[in-house]
């Protein structure tokens, strides 16, 4: 399933909710054909597609939506993506909006383990005492070795609940696949580093309806004279461009509404457009257009940011980190992130009645930032590389010994050299990965 707050997925960046522009002048009549379907998201991938001069010149036209769509997609492509919204069996599922736990299977001293990275707060799993650092050996009474791992977590996602089995107590808890929201913004706090007020954030996903709540934030931040930011985003898949213009604005002093927030590349027929801040702005995905003026009393004078970073950040949080650097400097700090530098249009049939009830998010722009910086697609490389599962226990959300926290503290102290544990810890299966690969940039239709 996609994300509560939103009806589409997203991911990597955004700039509006668009609709398919060459609808026919005549409109079908009868019941909806197989046929008629095809040619709608045919001639859609036509006119968007990145990768439209490798359509195929003939295709199955009987096949069903989802088939006939695969057989168009460019070999390279992995993220184009189509689904009803009536369906939800065409939805993506995701661990944390089914279980309320985000958890990665490692290479323990006794063999695999799962650990819980994320609780969704008041979720069956958290009251059921399941926290961040907590072990599980078995999934469905079936204990985890390194070839069943990812078989049994998809089998998880298949069902209607799920029982995990906790290392330290034997106990079985059970959970019951639901649809959860979440608050993305999990922890907020400020701290004395060095006489400097360090302010740090662990924002989990760029969702519009937060915006409000994010602005907030920043004004306390300011309000606490922070001069130091630690952004953490090391399972953010993504989500609104606009969430993300506007996180950037509030951080780098130097942006200003005119400012390039990204520059992004389509077809022959699209073209290449800049986006400024205003632009960006004006079209969040939910809610009412930000006006860049409202930020000033929020914006933090930083010279620098310290960004955190897992292989499962990605989308608009890789469109974070990357549209930043232009404008101040970024210190990122974890693991190389996914590589998402694409972004995709939102087409559906907006005629009345509607006839296709498909929705349509073919990949439509490779994204760069206003030095003309993109490519990405191997992920963004941090300049502290470290494996938050190198050194467990898993600390709490926020805490200063965390290894990530702790080595943006050391460069604060100006001590960037210490030493980190690093130890190596084989990854069998990450299930923030999930989100990171359905979740896309969404390019909204903005004035310029």
């Amino acid at each position: 399933m996609l994300r509560p707050s939103l009806i589409v997925l997203t991911v990597l960046f955004c700039v509006v909710a668009c609709r398919k522009e060459d609808t026919p002048d005549v409109t079908p009549t009868g019941p909806v054909t197989q046929a008629e379907t095809n040619k709608w998201i045919l001639d859609s991938m036509r006119y968007f597609y990145l990768w439209n001069s490798y359509l195929p010149s003939s295709v199955d036209t009987t096949l069903s939506s989802t088939d006939y769509f695969a057989s168009l997609k460019y070999t390279d492509d992995r993220f184009s993506f189509l689904y009803n919204p009536n369906d939800n069996s065409t939805y993506p599922k995701y661990m944390l909006y089914q279980y309320g736990i985000e958890f990665a299977i490692i290479s323990g001293s006794n063999g695999p383990v799962g650990v819980i990275e994320l609780v969704i707060p008041s979720s069956v799993a958290a009251l059921n005492g399941i926290k961040r650092g907590d072990y599980f050996t078995a999934i469905n009474g079936t204990t985890i070795t390194s070839s069943n791992a990812t078989e049994l977590t998809t089998a998880m996602l298949e069902g209607s609940s799920s029982t995990l089995t906790m290392e330290s107590t034997g106990e079985e808890i059970t959970l019951p696949a639901q649809s959860l929201g979440e608050n993305p913004i999990y922890q907020q706090d400020t701290f004395l580093v060095n006489n400097k007020v360090v302010a740090y954030l662990f924002y989990n996903y760029f969702n519009d309806t937060y915006n409000t709540a994010l602005q907030q934030v920043f004004q306390s931040f300011k309000t606490a004279g922070a001069s130091e930011l630690i952004l953490d985003l090391r399972y953010n898949p993504g989500g609104s461009a606009a969430a993300a213009a506007l996180l950037n604005a509030m951080i780098a002093t130097d942006i200003t509404e005119q400012s390039i927030f990204a520059k992004y590349t389509g077809n022959s027929q699209l073209g290449s457009r800049n986006i400024s801040y205003k632009s960006a702005l004006s079209v969040p995905e939910s809610g009412s257009a930000i006006s860049f003026s409202t930020l000033s009393d929020k914006r933090l004078s930083l010279s620098r940011v310290f960004i955190l970073s897992g292989a499962a950040t990605a989308s608009a949080a890789e469109l974070t980190i990357n549209s930043l650097k232009p404008y101040t400097q970024v210190i990122q700090i974890g693991e190389t992130t996914y590589g998402k530098d694409k972004g995709a249009v939102i087409i559906s049939d907006t005629r009345s009645p509607q006839r296709i009830s498909w929705t349509l998010m073919p990949i439509t722009y490779n994204l760069f930032n206003a030095a003309g910086t993109g490519g990405y697609t191997s992920g963004i490389t941090p300049d502290y590389s470290i494996d938050e599962m190198s050194s467990l226990p898993l600390t709490a959300i926020g805490d200063t010994n965390d290894p990530l926290i702790a080595r943006a503290i050391a460069i604060i102290n100006g001590n960037g050299r210490i030493s980190t544990t690093n130890n190596s810890v084989k990854h069998y299966y990450n299930s923030p990965s999930l989100a990171a690969q359905k979740e896309i940039v969404k390019i909204v239709r903005s004035p310029l």
